[in-house]
């Protein structure tokens, strides 16, 4: 039976709504089964998770960097009152429609080559933060216990003391590191969908918020992505001749 919520009236409901889902999601799982969890939006658009989600933003080093709108987050959000600030976001969230993100290319460390960067919009921004904090309790904990990347309180360090490890207790000396070339570029949306359907979203307004983010279009270069992610999607020529291929290292320990 699918679990439904009502909006949440503090950020400590949030909190407690967090450990809940998660508790629910690991047991679930546990058990080789999968979580389900209808009524998202309403936790999505509530007060405590708006609020919650316009700090953390806040807090981001580049919360003053404008996205295709050229609104900063002060403009966007702190020289406005809290009740017109709520009332837009849950206005946004009913009919959702991004706007363009803003491509800017950033250097790669250790290579001469860009990295694209897709900047979305503040008030996308705070829309997608919002969504995080909904999600992220109900798909964490169905996430192998030892995967460390782009995970809250993972890091890389983390990984080379689990590689450590193992490397003692095994007895073997060789690490293979790979990487999968634009793999962020070449995410099939349909299949992600898919996905995040079984890990347990089910609540369709969501995914068609999410799918929407996905299709976000490229300010001054397309005005819908048919591929890949706002992150690091590359122009429209590219997204067709990219290829997915894998970058293998072997290093010994």
């Amino acid at each position: 039976m699918a679990q439904k919520f009502d909006y949440l009236k503090t950020e400590r409901d949030l909190r407690i709504w967090q450990d809940e889902v998660y508790a629910i999601s690991k047991g679930k799982f546990e058990q080789g089964k999968r979580p389900s969890f209808k009524g998202l939006m309403e936790i999505i658009s509530s007060e405590p998770v708006i609020l919650t989600a316009i700090h953390n933003i806040k807090a981001n080093k580049g919360s003053k960097t404008p996205g295709s709108d050229s609104q900063s987050i002060r403009e966007a959000f702190l020289e406005k009152g809290y009740d017109e600030v709520v009332g837009q976001i849950q206005e946004m969230m009913k009919n959702y429609n991004p706007k363009p993100v803003r491509r800017v290319w950033i250097p790669k460390p250790g290579k001469k080559e860009l990295r694209p960067l897709g900047i979305p919009t503040i008030a996308d921004r705070v829309i997608q933060e919002c969504v995080r904090i909904a999600i992220e309790p109900i798909l964490e904990a169905q996430f192998f216990k030892y995967s460390f990347g782009f995970r809250p309180m993972r890091d890389s360090k983390m990984a080379l003391e689990r590689i450590t490890n193992l490397v003692r207790e095994t007895g073997y000396h060789w690490v293979i590191e790979g990487d999968i070339s634009k793999f962020f570029d070449k995410v099939n949306h349909s299949v992600l969908l898919k996905k995040l359907w079984h890990m347990g979203l089910k609540d369709r307004r969501l995914l068609i918020i999410i799918k929407r983010m996905l299709k976000a279009g490229i300010m001054d270069e397309i005005s819908e992505n048919p591929i890949g992610t706002p992150q690091g999607r590359p122009p429209k020529k590219s997204v067709i001749n990219a290829n997915l291929t894998p970058n293998i290292s072997i290093n010994r320990i």
